[in-house]
């Protein structure tokens, strides 16, 4: 077995007798972990692969892109990460989505633009529930292009959390 699928495993044993509120304290001090090059950003990827929590893969998948230490690697994490959604490897493709496009990068609304019409309604809810969307920001073109895209056809319930999010992040710029 590959080491990841090891990672995995042992994730997944200790997942359900471990409370929401550990996990997310143990993601908080991974990223910390990660950042001052105390661990390796591998040791994100269980975290961002195997949980369901939004917040906990949220902060596993936005860690593991801002690990990178140039451009080159940026665009390789970004694709990476990218990549967890589009062959389903990560419980919560939603919510990785989500925390890539939270990262208002042009390059990451590249990465998911051919991504976006795979996802279920529930997937997009979740990719739109925590953006916090700026008005002229990658994440809002990416946002309105894709309202575009699906403005005449049956997905209404992925129009309507589309539409939440981009005025969401109207609201929040008002606030």
């Amino acid at each position: 077995m590959s080491p990841l699928t090891n990672a995995l495993i042992r994730y997944w044993r200790r997942l359900p007798d471990e409370p929401l509120t550990a996990r997310r304290r143990a993601i908080e001090t991974l990223c910390e972990r990660v950042r001052a090059g105390l661990e390796t950003r591998a040791a994100l990827v269980p975290f961002a692969l195997g949980d369901v929590d939004d917040a906990v893969v949220g902060a596993a998948t936005r860690a593991y892109v801002a690990s990178a230490a140039t451009a080159e690697e940026h665009e390789v994490f970004l694709t990476e990460a990218a990549e967890w959604v589009r062959r389903g490897l990560a419980l919560n493709r939603g919510a990785v989505f989500g925390a890539l496009l939270d990262l208002e990068d042009a390059l990451a609304c590249e990465r998911l633009a051919s991504l976006r019409l795979g996802l279920s309604a529930a997937e997009v809810e979740n990719a739109c529930r925590a953006l916090r969307v700026l008005p002229g920001s990658p994440a809002a073109r990416f946002l309105s292009e894709w309202l575009e895209l699906i403005a005449d056809g049956p997905l209404q319930r992925e129009r309507r959390a589309l539409l939440v999010a981009l005025e969401g992040g109207e609201s929040a710029r008002a606030a």
